[in-house]
């Protein structure tokens, strides 16, 4: 009985063992699986030195450096005439929906190493190295805790934080939001400063992530490819079952503004906050704004903020864009937007008002710029184009702060 048992056993290890051959020689690897790893200082960090595929939006194979993030590796060191251009920012700066070299800031990095950059008469022609920070998920205080922890380190002359309106706001309230791998930053009562709130490193899920079984458990995650397509295959039921969930859901948002409720995006961004939790949200959200502008400027680098705004506020259908703002009880979607512009304009910080951009020519040409085949038209993460259309957009103020930089040297 025990011989048999043993063989049984050992049939079975090695069945293991030559299917995790065969789906390492087919490719088969998930993003989603390794994507999250704990981290102490940010909550979460992709596993570094990985690669593996994300095919539920979009297609991409996604390599993340030495640091966890998707990006080639770069010195600590910058090499003597690099301007080095550092991004922050979540999902739609991670891009994993798109190869790496159609993201919007590899293309601004393309575009300034392409063409000599110039504005105002003057020039710049150093080469120009651009690094991200960003990770899917990521709220606006943990894109200044990625700054803080990681960006300074690698000496950058301009900081771009890209500030996604669909949810960051959300992200960075405790009372609103719901990840408990998540830190916080909150204003402090006299509100000159931020007090970080680390309650997650307290919290069950960071315990179990981080105990022995949890560490075996992430192990197993980044390592094999088995696990990997076992993950994969639950969270595509799991996405099947939601999916016929909210159809009926869908369908009466669908009747009532001609727009499919955005997922993601918390539809109270587009009112102006009628409770405390999101009058509190807005507070904390411009407390981080004017963090990140006075850390920058205190390390000599040039800040920069780029609004990213939610599909439906670039619908190339302006019609169905108006039903739906009137669903929600507003005149127009542009609220938050203004709100930022005001912000920014305050803390003398140049902004990139994206949302105004893509709107223009999204209903000029009729084709969104957010959206993948299989997925509701005109939702989701930008397309290859949307994040040629922002990568030009961006281009021209970083190019401008990188000229009003130059001209300022002696």
């Amino acid at each position: 009985m025990g011989a048999s048992l043993a063989l049984l056993g050992g049939a079975l290890l090695v069945a293991l063992l030559l299917a995790e051959l065969l789906l390492r020689a087919a490719g088969q690897s998930y993003y989603w699986a390794v994507a999250k790893r704990p981290d102490p200082v940010l909550g979460w960090r992709p596993a570094p030195n990985s690669s593996a595929w994300q095919s539920f939006e979009g297609r991409a194979l996604v390599r993340t450096n030495a640091l966890g993030f998707r990006d080639r590796d770069h010195a600590m060191t910058k090499p003597d005439s690099v301007v080095r251009i550092a991004v922050l920012g979540d999902s739609f700066t991670e891009a994993v929906q798109v190869p790496v070299e159609q993201t919007w800031w590899r293309l601004v990095e393309s575009r300034l190493n392409g063409d000599t950059c110039r504005a105002r008469g003057s020039e710049v022609r150093q080469p120009v190295e651009v690094l991200s920070f960003a990770v899917s998920g990521y709220s606006s205080a943990q894109a200044l805790l990625s700054l803080r922890e990681h960006a300074f380190d690698h000496d950058p002359d301009v900081v771009v934080l890209a500030f996604f309106i669909g949810n960051d706001l959300v992200e960075n309230s405790r009372a609103l939001d719901h990840e408990p791998l998540r830190p916080y930053l909150e204003p402090t009562p006299d509100g000159r400063g931020l007090r970080l709130d680390e309650e997650f490193l307290r919290g069950d899920a960071y315990r179990r992530a981080t105990s022995p079984a949890g560490r075996a458990r992430q192990w197993l995650l980044e390592h094999s490819r088995l696990v990997q397509l076992a993950i994969q295959a639950r969270d595509a039921l799991r996405q099947h079952r939601a999916a016929r969930a909210k159809g009926a859901e869908a369908a009466v948002a669908r009747a009532q503004a001609s727009l499919a409720q955005e997922p993601g995006v918390d539809s109270r961004v587009f009112r102006p906050p009628d409770t405390l939790e999101w009058r509190q949200a807005w507070r904390t959200t411009e407390a981080i704004l004017a963090a990140f502008a006075s850390e920058v400027r205190e390390a000599g680098v040039r800040p920069l903020i780029l609004l990213i705004g939610t599909a439906a506020q670039v619908h190339p259908d302006s019609i169905a864009v108006a039903r739906f703002a009137q669903a929600l009880g507003v005149a127009d979607l542009g609220y938050p937007v203004r709100r930022l512009l005001a912000s920014a304009d305050a803390l003398q910080v140049p902004v990139v008002n994206l949302p105004a951009h893509m709107a223009t020519l999204a209903e000029r040409d009729g084709q969104p710029l957010h959206g993948f085949p299989g997925a509701i038209p005109g939702f989701g993460h930008w397309n290859a184009r949307g994040h040629q259309v922002a990568a030009e957009v961006a281009t021209e103020h970083v190019c401008q702060l990188l000229v009003d930089g130059a001209s300022r040297q002696p």
